[in-house]
C-alpha cells in the first residue's frame, strides 16, 4: 500500500467513524426517574408521566434509544425523599429526575442533581432563591415564580371592583416572593395596598385585624398561604364581609376540600386565583383541540381530565422528545437543547432563563364561579 493509499484509506476510515457517530447515540437508554409522595400528588398528574412514557417508547420504537421511566415514591418525609435523590444522583444511568412536590426536598434536589450532571425538571413551585441565587445549568422549572404569581394577582386585582388591599403571606421563601410580586408591581392600576399582615398573626388575632381593616375601608384581600391554613380564613373574611374579593395561588385549588363544603363553595365564589403554570388555550382553535382531547380522555379512562396530567405529560415528553430529537442520552447536550430551543409540548409552551426558570410571561387568571369551578380568563393589555 503507498502512501496515497495509507492517507485515503485513514480519510475514509475517519469519515465511516464520523458518520457513524452522528447516526448512534452514545449511550442508547434514556432513563427519567419521577420522584413523588402519592399522598400529595395531584389527581391525574402520576398518570400523566406513566402516559407519556408509554407514548415516548412506543413513537420512539426504531430511533435507537430506549426511553425508561420509574416513578420513586417515598413516605413524605424530607430524609427518605433525600435519600432517594442521593441514590438517583449515584446513579450513572440516569439522564434526568422530576422533582416532588415539596419545596425543600427540591431545594436541594437541585443542587445534587446540577452537581451530579443530570437534568433536574421541577413541575411544581419551588422557591426563586433556588434559581435567583444559583448558576445551575441542569435546572428546569415548569412553574411561575413566587414573584410572577404575586404580579399575576396584582394585575388581576386591577381588574375587579376593589381598589383598597390588604396583603397576608405565610413567612416561608415562596410566599413571601409571592408577597413582594403583588407589592412591587409598577402601573397606574389605580391599587391601593392599605395593609401587610403576617397570616400566623391574622389567625391568632383576627377579629382585631379585621376591624383595623374595616376601618381601613378594605375591599380585597390576597391570601398567601403556606398550606389550607388560608380556607378557614377565607371562610371567616366571607362571614363578616361577603362582598369582599379575595384572591391567592393554588393552595386554593383543592376541589376535595372546597366541593365537599357548601359554606366553602359559596366562599369561593369569585375567587381570585393566579395558576401554577402555563396552559396555552388562548384561541378559538386551541380551545377546540383541548375539548376533544379532554372528551378522548374521559371516554378512555371515565374520569375528568385534571391540568395536572398534561404538566406531568410534557415534564416527561419535553425530555424523551428532546433526547431523540437530537440523538443524544447525555444530560449536558439535552438541557443546553432545552436553554436554546425550549420546548413545545401538549397545550403548553416552554422556554427557560438561563438560570433555568420559567421564561413565559403568563397573561391569564383563574375565577371560582358559585357552583366552585374555574374558568381561566385573560389578563387584559397593560403599558407598564
Amino acid at each position: 500500500m503507498n502512501f496515497k493509499q495509507i492517507v485515503s484509506t485513514a480519510v475514509m476510515t475517519a469519515l465511516v467513524l464520523s458518520l457513524a457517530g452522528c447516526a448512534e447515540p452514545e449511550q442508547d437508554t434514556v432513563t427519567i426517574a419521577v420522584i413523588g409522595n402519592e399522598a400529595d400528588l395531584y389527581p391525574g398528574y402520576k398518570d400523566g408521566t406513566e402516559k407519556a412514557a408509554e407514548d415516548a417508547r412506543s413513537e420512539y420504537e426504531e430511533s435507537g434509544l430506549d426511553i425508561e421511566c420509574e416513578f420513586y415514591s417515598y413516605d413524605g418525609s424530607y430524609e427518605e425523599g433525600a435519600a432517594i435523590v442521593d441514590m438517583l444522583a449515584a446513579d450513572e444511568s440516569v439522564t434526568a429526575v422530576i422533582g416532588a412536590v415539596d419545596m425543600e426536598l427540591n431545594k436541594t434536589a437541585a443542587h445534587v442533581f446540577d452537581s451530579a450532571g443530570k437534568i433536574f425538571v421541577v413541575p411544581f413551585f419551588l422557591y426563586d432563591s433556588v434559581f435567583d441565587d444559583n448558576h445551575y445549568s441542569t435546572v428546569f422549572s415548569m412553574c411561575n415564580s413566587g414573584q410572577t404569581v404575586g404580579e399575576i394577582l396584582r394585575r388581576a386585582a386591577a381588574e375587579t371592583p376593589a381598589r383598597r388591599w390588604a396583603v397576608c403571606a405565610a413567612d416561608r421563601d415562596f410566599e413571601q416572593s409571592e408577597m413582594n410580586g403583588f407589592l412591587q408591581y409598577t402601573s397606574n392600576d389605580g391599587i391601593g395596598v392599605v395593609d401587610c399582615v403576617n397570616i400566623y398573626e391574622l389567625e391568632k388575632n383576627f377579629d382585631g385585624i379585621y376591624s383595623r381593616w374595616a376601618n381601613l375601608g378594605v375591599e380585597g384581600v390576597v391570601i398567601f398561604a403556606e398550606n389550607e391554613e388560608g380556607f378557614e380564613l377565607l371562610r371567616q373574611i366571607k362571614r363578616r364581609s361577603p362582598s369582599m374579593v379575595c384572591a391567592g395561588d393554588t393552595a386554593f385549588d383543592n376541589t376535595d376540600i372546597t366541593l365537599n363544603d357548601a359554606e366553602l363553595t359559596s366562599a369561593m365564589s369569585g375567587f381570585v386565583m393566579a395558576n401554577e403554570f402555563i396552559f396555552n388555550i388562548e384561541t378559538d382553535e386551541e380551545m377546540d383541540r383541548y375539548i376533544k382531547f379532554a372528551e378522548e380522555y374521559t371516554a378512555e379512562t371515565g374520569e375528568e381530565l385534571d391540568l395536572w396530567y398534561i404538566q406531568g405529560y410534557d415534564a416527561v415528553r419535553m425530555i424523551a422528545d428532546t433526547a431523540v430529537n437530537e440523538n443524544t442520552a447525555d444530560p449536558r447536550r439535552i438541557a443546553g437543547v432545552l436553554h436554546e430551543n425550549g420546548y413545545s409540548g401538549l397545550f403548553q409552551d416552554l422556554s427557560f432563563s438561563a438560570n433555568g426558570k420559567l421564561a413565559e410571561r403568563d397573561n391569564v387568571y383563574t375565577m371560582f364561579d358559585a357552583e366552585g369551578y374555574a374558568a381561566d380568563y385573560l389578563l387584559k393589555d397593560e403599558v407598564r
